[in-house]
């Protein structure tokens, strides 16, 4: 089980804070550039470092921030005089430089699976990738990469014989010093490793007020960075509660001025309805007024039908032929036409006739 939790620390807490780490880095980067210059110089006081670079015959001291790095003193070594050495704020932090001669960086990989345990695989395979033994120095690491196909990790192994930082850390004690980090330069001479080569019984467990100050303002930054997410996103859920209650009383009274509106249209139908029979009534009386004036004394009609489109006259004739253009003259009926050939009666010489037309209504309203 606690195996199995270092794997998941490994795989997924551990490249998680890095990204973290640098998106802190760059945020707090971006905020120091817009604050104004006498602002700027009192905040990067948090960032400056104590750079003590350890050369055989002196001790060199730096103030570094993020800007400059300017040279304090240097101490000659060993110290004869102490009470003469102006020793630096004791709340900055201070970083001992190694000369890269007496320190030894090793870039090695190993299988990823090592990780779960690597200072304890580093101790041994020490006499391996060095020259020494794990007793004979301090070490530390870095790790620069890692490969999740080939299943590799990448890293520098940063080592240090024991016999020269005891003596180095005598030397600063003796001068009053005290010792937070003690690294390197990288290769190319200007950055610094981030490693530190004190065993851990000789490192300083010191109450930092400054990083508390750091950390303190870090949670404020990152309550009101969750703030600034969570609370517009309440406010527009409570808009959209509003407006949902606004939705379904809206909705309740489109609701109800819809079923007014269909009783309304019911009503005007039934009116409607009545308005067009008695216009139907109407039409009709005016196109048997209209027929009965246009049929000749020679014609006589046995049948007439009227249907809402449609009207149907049979009858008899002496000239049946001129029926159709006498017809036409009615305003409410178009295509008048023979609905059968005409049948010549012999006893009286006349025609038997059947005659239809489309009957328009809506000319009579």
């Amino acid at each position: 089980m606690e195996q199995s939790l270092q794997r998941m620390r490994v795989r997924y807490l551990a490249p998680g804070l890095r990204r973290l780490g640098a998106f802190w880095s760059w945020w707090t980067g971006e905020l120091l550039a817009m604050l104004p210059p006498t602002l700027q110089s009192v905040l990067s006081r948090s960032y400056q470092q104590i750079l003590i670079d350890a050369q055989d015959d002196a001790l060199i001291l730096r103030r570094s921030s993020t800007n400059s790095s300017v040279q304090l003193t240097r101490i000659p070594l060993p110290v004869d005089d102490r009470s003469a050495i102006e020793l630096p704020d004791n709340g900055e932090e201070s970083v001992v430089l190694l000369p890269a001669d007496k320190v030894l960086v090793r870039s090695m990989s190993l299988p990823l699976a090592a990780e779960e345990n690597l200072r304890e695989v580093l101790s041994f395979e020490m006499d391996r990738q060095t020259p020494f033994t794990v007793d004979q120095v301090y070490y530390d690491y870095v790790v620069t990469g890692r490969v999740s196909a080939a299943k590799k990790l990448f890293l520098d192994l940063v080592v240090a014989p024991r016999r020269i930082v005891d003596t180095l850390v005598d030397n600063l004690a003796s001068a009053g010093l005290r010792v937070d980090t003690l690294t390197t330069r990288g290769s190319c001479g200007t950055s610094v490793l981030p490693v530190n080569l004190l065993p851990q019984s000789g490192r300083n467990n010191r109450n930092h007020t400054r990083r508390r100050v750091n950390a303190a303002l870090a949670t404020v930054a990152v309550l009101l960075g969750v703030l600034a997410v969570t609370l517009p996103v309440m406010q527009k859920k409570l808009v959209l509660e509003e407006l949902e209650r606004q939705l379904v009383d809206t909705t309740a009274q489109a609701e109800s001025a819809i079923k007014l509106r269909r009783q309304v249209e019911g009503l005007a139908a039934g009116s409607d309805y009545l308005l067009r029979k008695k216009g139907s009534g109407m039409s009709v009386l005016t196109t048997m007024n209209d027929v009965t004036r246009v049929v000749p004394d020679h014609t006589w009609i046995s049948r007439l039908d009227i249907s809402a489109t449609e009207i149907h006259l049979q009858g008899q004739s002496s000239a049946a032929a001129t029926l159709v253009s006498l017809l036409e003259g009615v305003p409410t009926l178009t295509n008048v036409r023979f609905r059968s050939p005409l049948v010549r009666i012999p006893a009286t010489g006349e025609e038997r006739f059947h005659l239809s037309a489309d009957f328009e209504l809506e000319q009579t309203r």
